[in-house]
């Protein structure tokens, strides 16, 4: 059976480019938002297990590829497949329900089934759209090649886990599908998207000739502005430390990388994991750059020393807010001086980003200028500013919908783009939400395309 995975872009082909070129000062200043563009990890995950098994796979990397619709349907007519995988975050739900479309009209025969955050956190919305025949919640690997077979007749679909489905009728939901061992899941496939353009935008955006890496799942913290728990579960999960510098050693000789970004929102969540891992980068001279992303509460001088020999050049931090009245309402478990105190001793060994949000539910223009302060007094190497938008399966997209701020049937996911204020989210109108991003972004890139 010939499966198609897709990766839709976050806008099309003209806003994106448009973006791109409007806002490369932006880009490498280090905001991600403004033209979001990471290789698709999920889905070459899933291109690798099925190949693995011996199942015929193709990725469309629609976002890499900077594809439009007329181009999709002209590879979709030769490629004939009759299962069509299309992965959707909230931002890019519109556009992955477009994808779909296309796919129905192209192969009317075929399947479509979606994965990804937000089908994972929303599978009867995705289920009542006419185009889309099954959902598979949480991590799809396994249930994805068990449902190639049970198309084929070799399986059943009740048996599967995670896979939802419309049976007579009705709309079949499952709990997200059962967790697999990391060991387990082969490494990536890095030839399934056009690698050497995420390579180029690695090199403007963080400068170094590198790419993304994903290699654990799953987040013990309760932050209210994210759902991860709700798609990767509780449980902090990753590879063994040998398996990982494996797979890095095969990046850089097979692709010629001279750096990673690890992707994963926390790397060092284990020390004896993260020591070892910095052990083996040592002992084995991989001679790879890294950069990782952690919490502030969580940073250990002697580790970031230790991993630093070991080729760490950045840490990413989630900082979001300068107020601690805005910190608590998100559960960080840190504050303001905490903050300061522990990314200065992070500062002495390595280049430090920072992640901020302006427009929080309960915020003022006063929280919002404190972050803005902050941010230029940690003097931090890079930053990353975002709107925020509520994210189903988060604590504070519930408040919102139980304080009547935003209606879950028809919330617009067309906005949820983190660059576009949201009506009613916060007490600050949108439009001066808007206003202040703006102002913020262009101190900190002064020479961005306005």
């Amino acid at each position: 059976m010939k499966t198609v995975l897709i990766n839709p872009a976050f806008f099309d082909t003209s806003e994106f480019k448009n973006r791109y070129s409007d806002y490369l000062d932006w880009i490498k200043g280090g905001n991600l938002y403004i033209a979001p563009f990471e290789p698709p990890l999920g889905l070459s995950y899933l291109s690798a297990y099925l190949k693995k098994h011996g199942e015929d796979a193709t990725t469309i990397d629609m976002q890499g590829l900077m594809m439009d619709t007329t181009e999709l349907k002209k590879i979709l007519s030769d490629l004939k497949p009759e299962l069509v995988g299309i992965t959707s975050m909230t931002t890019t739900f519109p556009t992955a329900l477009q994808t779909a479309k296309i796919a129905k009209e192209i192969l009317p025969s075929a399947k479509v089934i979606f994965g990804g955050v937000h089908p994972t956190l929303d599978p009867k919305g995705s289920l009542e759209q006419d185009e889309v025949d099954f959902v598979i919640r949480g991590e799809g690997e396994h249930s994805l090649y068990r449902l190639v077979k049970a198309l084929r007749g070799e399986d059943n679909f009740s048996d599967i886990s995670g896979l939802c489905y419309i049976n007579n009728g009705e709309i079949v939901i499952k709990e997200r599908s059962e967790v697999l061992k990391s060991d387990d899941i082969p490494a990536p496939d890095y030839e399934a998207f056009p690698i050497k353009e995420y390579i180029k935008h690695n090199e403007y955006l963080r400068g170094i000739r590198g790419i993304s890496m994903l290699v654990s799942r799953g987040c013990p913290f309760g932050c209210t502005f994210c759902a991860v728990q709700q798609t990767m579960g509780r449980k902090w999960r990753t590879k063994s430390p040998e398996l990982l510098v494996n797979e890095i050693v095969a990046l850089r000789d097979n692709f010629g990388i001279k750096g990673v970004w690890f992707k994963d929102s926390i790397f060092n969540m284990n020390k004896k994991w993260t020591e070892d891992f910095a052990d083996l980068m040592i002992e084995k001279q991989v001679n790879v750059e890294f950069q990782i992303n952690t919490r502030v509460d969580l940073v250990d001088e002697e580790q970031i020393k230790r991993l630093v020999k070991a080729g760490l050049t950045q840490i990413d931090f989630g900082v979001e807010s300068g107020s601690d009245r805005i910190l608590k309402r998100l559960k960080k478990q840190t504050d303001v001086e905490k903050i300061k105190k522990n990314i200065a001793i992070a500062h002495k060994y390595v280049k430090v980003f920072g992640f901020f949000m302006v427009g929080i539910p309960g915020e003022t223009e006063e929280d919002i200028y404190k972050t803005f302060e902050l941010a230029k007094e940690l003097e931090l190497d890079s930053s990353t500013w975002s709107i925020y938008s509520p994210l189903p399966g988060s604590t504070l997209y519930d408040e919102l919908i139980e304080e009547g701020r935003i209606e879950r049937g028809n919330f617009k996911y067309e906005s949820v783009h983190f660059t576009k204020a949201y009506e009613g989210v916060c007490d600050i109108p949108a439009k001066r939400v808007a206003e202040i991003y703006k102002e913020i972004n262009e101190y900190f890139y002064k020479d961005a395309v306005k």
